[in-house]
């Protein structure tokens, strides 16, 4: 790759990156044993409602910060669109 393809994909990358860090936690859901080893850390917060989006929302009236820990659910369905069961996230106070 030459230099004058090489900078414009490398800063567009990195704009990427930076404009949208809060979705990497978003993209997928948590192993469970690493989510619930989560839930009982100082100052986590766990959240449920059916699916992210009613999770995030409640975080939100809350006052919790984001992005979120994580989010966890038994039929990995926290992302499903329409959401179809409850989804489990955890926020910091």
């Amino acid at each position: 790759m030459s230099a004058r393809t090489f900078f414009p994909v490398l800063c567009g990358s990195f704009l990427a990156l930076i404009t949208n860090p809060a979705s990497a936690s978003q993209l997928k859901e948590m192993p469970e044993q690493t989510f619930l080893d989560q839930v009982e850390a100082p100052g986590h917060v766990l959240v449920t409602a059916r699916g992210a989006e009613a999770v995030d929302a409640e975080a939100r009236r809350q006052g919790l910060r984001f992005p979120a820990v994580g989010y966890w659910s038994p039929e990995n369905i926290c992302f499903k669109t329409p959401p179809t069961g409850d989804c489990n996230g955890l926020f910091r106070r």
